[in-house]
């Protein structure tokens, strides 16, 4: 009896581990739900509510873990240090949603081709190097941004139309 559940434990453990290294294989940084800190899923819970996540990435930006976390079905992104500190959550928009003047630089970077996508950006932190390492900044007020995915490439404008990036 006792090698009868010795041989079914060790199987069970066999299989844990072949399962635990298939589901490791082609993530690449990516993780799943249950391996994120119980402060980033409450920042996604309180942001996010009810959106279910389609992938996650761990980078770290001057030694802080951040985690850019995408949601299914157009409910955007986030991005949260290991701490719970949102750095910025990012919806999809239409060009109506866009301030006149964001709206006139992405058409000129379009050059008269489609807008494959629109997203806005609400900036509330920052990673800062500071003394040596990384440390997350809390801004005293959200800065926003405005991506458009572009036939080629993409560009990112302030609300008052400056480029950030791209529109080349």
């Amino acid at each position: 009896m006792t090698n009868r559940i010795e041989r079914l434990l060790t199987i069970a453990v066999l299989v844990g581990c072949f399962a635990t290294h298939v589901a490791a294989q082609g993530t690449k940084g990516k993780a799943k739900s249950p391996q994120l800190p119980a402060a980033v899923t409450q920042a996604i819970h309180a942001n996010k509510p009810g959106a279910e996540i389609a992938q996650v990435e761990i980078e770290k930006n001057n030694g802080v873990s951040v985690y850019d976390i995408e949601f299914k079905d157009g409910k955007g992104e986030i991005e949260v240090a290991e701490d719970g500190t949102v750095i910025d959550v990012t919806d999809i928009v239409t060009m109506k949603d866009v301030p006149d003047a964001a709206a006139g630089a992405i058409k000129t970077a379009a050059k008269g081709k489609p807008i494959k996508q629109l997203e806005r950006s609400e900036v509330r932190a920052e990673v800062v190097k500071e003394g040596g390492k990384g440390k997350v900044s809390k801004l005293s007020a959200p800065k926003f941004v405005y991506e458009a995915e572009l036939a080629k490439g993409e560009i990112e404008v302030t609300p008052d139309g400056k480029v950030i990036k791209g529109g080349k």
